[in-house]
């Protein structure tokens, strides 16, 4: 029976990982290395000798290495486990939207047509948007620990993502954002 190729390969590589301890068995079994014998303990005369033989043995035979340090095993990393976030339903018209970047805009001091096209660019000027990836919330797509560590409390309350992203503009902190 012939058998293609790949089906040949797999077979004579099953044969080899079944044969190959029971070769190894036998032809242990059928060697010829005959048995260590243990050597007499050494006298006064035969300690010279030795002491002779060991110098002419070759530096590194002579010397004993010391046992290599054991490496340390690394703790397993934890599972984290991301819940599903409740992503509100609010409804906000474009207009309100972009009325209260632009009053977060004033009060920091910060171009509002430029907030209102970061907005656009990152969510759409959704407040309620998510992105898995980051993952990323709301209206200008904070992570959540940027929001908090900037002083944000609400991630889904609009006036205050774009109070936050104003804050964060005003500080210089434009390369936040890639819409920018």
């Amino acid at each position: 029976m012939r058998l293609p190729k790949r089906t040949r390969g797999i077979v004579l590589g099953a044969l080899a990982l079944i044969a190959g301890p029971a070769v190894a068995v036998a032809l242990a079994m059928n060697s010829s290395i005959p048995a260590p014998v243990h050597a007499p303990q050494p006298t006064a005369a035969s300690a010279e000798a030795v002491k002779v033989m060991d110098h002419s043995l070759p530096r590194m035979l002579r010397e004993r290495t010391p046992a290599p340090t054991p490496v340390p095993t690394p703790a397993p990393r934890p599972v984290i486990h991301r819940t599903p976030i409740a992503i509100p339903a609010n409804s906000y018209s474009p207009n309100s939207i972009e009325g209260i970047i632009a009053a977060a805009a004033q009060r920091w001091g910060v171009s509002a047509s430029w907030m209102i096209g970061i907005a656009r660019c990152e969510s759409g000027l959704r407040p309620n948007a998510y992105n898995p990836h980051g993952p990323y919330y709301g209206l200008f797509q904070f992570l959540m620990s940027t929001f908090t560590h900037n002083g944000g409390t609400n991630i889904w309350n609009p006036a205050d993502q774009a109070n936050i992203a104003a804050k964060m503009l005003a500080h210089g902190q434009a390369y936040q954002w890639s819409c920018a």
